[in-house]
């Protein structure tokens, strides 16, 4: 699977190339608005190489004629699953469940012959997305602080309002706060489970939850354009810093915003 920038400019026609290769659909965009709350080194080096048959340590000390040495070694990232989402960083976690979630949702949001099935993914995925995207306000690094607001507002602001925007809808179905994050929690468990390149992602709603979600549902796949052909999540902000961030720090190294060009 080649990978683009999935936050830079055109976000979702670029995500399209991303989940769908050799397929694209820029017709029949909805214009219906979404809201919501919401080293030195000498000449003589030792090259040290990982695979992925396990983890790879953070660092290794070598020693020549002239100096010790230590290179820092970039684990491998796994092919499938959800890379950091299991993060003892708090920042890079919440990258990872709303990244995902993203891909995921986008992805079936093309394939899925039926909107509302894509739709009722949304809603049981509203409360990963929203918390994800507090904690990523919450524990933004100091060193991007310059980027605060354009990542939080314009980056993934857009996707997090349309997450909210979900969760009202639950709500406005008769769900409570703990319902809709027992919702969550299901969907946090698939997408661990699937992970962001698995095309069918199944998620079932506890019992007793079945109803509301259903209506809830229906309401918003009548109202809100499915993410591909969301205007509103196409987006023109930036935030490299931030981005480089993720890349640097975070164990998806840069895979889940995308690291390669697509053609």
């Amino acid at each position: 699977m080649s990978r683009a920038s999935v936050w830079s400019a055109s976000t979702v026609v670029v995500l399209l190339a991303l989940v769908a290769p050799g397929c694209s659909d820029d017709e029949g965009v909805a214009t219906d608005q979404v809201t919501g709350t919401v080293p030195s080194s000498s000449d003589e080096s030792t090259v040290v190489t990982t695979t992925s048959a396990g983890p790879a340590p953070s660092s290794v000390v070598t020693t020549d004629a002239q100096s010790a040495t230590t290179i820092e070694v970039i684990p491998t990232v796994p092919e499938r699953g959800v890379p950091g989402i299991d993060s003892d960083d708090l920042f890079c976690r919440a990258w990872s469940e709303f990244a995902g979630s993203f891909q995921v949702l986008t992805f079936a949001s093309v394939a899925e012959s039926d909107p509302v099935a894509a739709a009722r993914l949304e809603l049981v995925a509203s409360a990963t997305v929203t918390s994800a995207a507090q904690t990523l306000a919450d524990e933004f690094p100091e060193s991007v602080a310059s980027e605060r607001e354009v990542f939080l507002d314009d980056v993934i602001g857009p996707f997090a309002r349309r997450a909210a925007r979900a969760s009202d809808e639950l709500r406005a179905a008769g769900l409570a706060a703990g319902d809709i994050e027992q919702l969550g929690d299901v969907w946090l468990a698939a997408l661990v489970d699937a992970g962001v390149d698995d095309p069918e992602i199944v998620v079932v709603a506890p019992d007793g939850l079945t109803d509301a979600v259903d209506a809830a549902t229906e309401v918003f796949a009548a109202n809100v354009p499915v993410i591909a052909a969301d205007p509103g999540l196409v987006t023109e902000a930036q935030a490299p810093a931030t981005l480089g961030y993720l890349a640097d720090n975070c164990p998806d190294q840069g895979i889940l915003a995308g690291n390669d060009a697509i053609d």
